[in-house]
């Protein structure tokens, strides 16, 4: 059955559309976006995880530990930010993920690792997935048209705990000096606060969850920089000018690399689904407030 839209998931599809009202290519066109994941994942070892993600990670393990997880399905993996460390922490773990590519990556690398990894190869929207303990899906939303119909399976499939998170936007710290100067800017400009609204237009009670965390981007010279800031453009821009306006944000190494560190806020949205089976929850609302205000 269909999943109705709501006020708040149109104010989403409008913030998908670049400023010249179009999408992406990456969002229109699901084999551009899986060649994308072809090219990033081909003929390479292991990816470190970011930074970032252990803040993330460690507020996601408290939480199903809370909440007696024990099997896991993750939407939109990626590279395996999360995926290892939850493969070494959950005996049953479920990737869904569009890119066949992806799913290959994390399954060579989590045998390696000694660890046994399910992989469904879909979008999300339409993937045939089991039910598990824990939904989970954290910086995959930056394609969803349907954000109603992405968050309702999350309620749907997990049995004890929902969790959905985003990094708060802007992903980089020079991306509104480049907006204030007047240049046509495209980037994610939507965040768990938003998916909160659709969550709350559709009846569904959660909590958000804002963690302090801190990042960093490097360099090795300026023309790399600049092929960085022209894919957030839609329009061309002299070399000169784009550097004048993001040179402030970075730090010149001496072996002339350029260091880009900033804080920003990670976002988990947190909800217990209605469960169709009769087991009760771990956690009441009361405890899941108090293991929220410890993280």
């Amino acid at each position: 059955m269909p999943v109705q839209h709501t006020a708040a998931g149109d104010r989403w599809r409008k913030k998908l559309l670049r400023p010249d009202g179009t999408l992406s290519p990456r969002i229109a066109d699901l084999a551009l976006e899986q060649q994308f994941w072809r090219a990033r994942i081909q003929n390479t070892g292991l990816i470190p995880p970011d930074a970032y993600s252990g803040t993330v990670y460690q507020a996601v393990k408290r939480l199903s530990r809370s909440h007696g997880v024990s099997s896991v399905l993750e939407i939109g993996p990626g590279w395996g930010n999360y995926t290892f460390r939850l493969v070494r922490d959950f005996p049953q773990v479920t990737c869904v993920d569009l890119s066949p590519d992806n799913l290959a990556y994390l399954e060579r690398h989590a045998a390696e690792q000694g660890a046994a990894l399910e992989t469904i190869c879909a979008p999300w929207e339409t993937a045939e997935v089991p039910r598990r303990d824990m939904a989970f899906a954290y910086n995959c939303f930056y394609r969803v048209q349907e954000p109603e119909l992405f968050l309702n399976k999350l309620h749907r499939t997990a049995r004890r705990l929902c969790v959905a998170g985003m990094n708060a936007p802007p992903e980089l710290p020079w991306l509104p000096a480049l907006e204030k100067a007047g240049l046509s800017v495209h980037y994610t400009r939507q965040g768990c606060r938003e998916l909160g609204e659709i969550l709350t237009s559709m009846g569904i009670s959660h909590q958000l969850l804002d963690l302090p965390n801190r990042r960093e981007y490097r360099y090795p010279h300026q023309a790399a920089l600049l092929d960085r800031v022209r894919g957030f453009l839609t329009e061309p821009v002299p070399d000169q000018r784009l550097l004048s306006l993001v040179m402030p944000y970075h730090q010149a190494l001496p072996d002339g690399s350029l260091l880009c560190r900033y804080p920003f806020t990670s976002q988990l949205l947190v909800w217990e689904p209605a469960l169709s089976d009769k087991s009760p929850p771990v956690t009441d609302t009361e405890d899941l407030d108090h293991i929220l205000k410890e993280i």
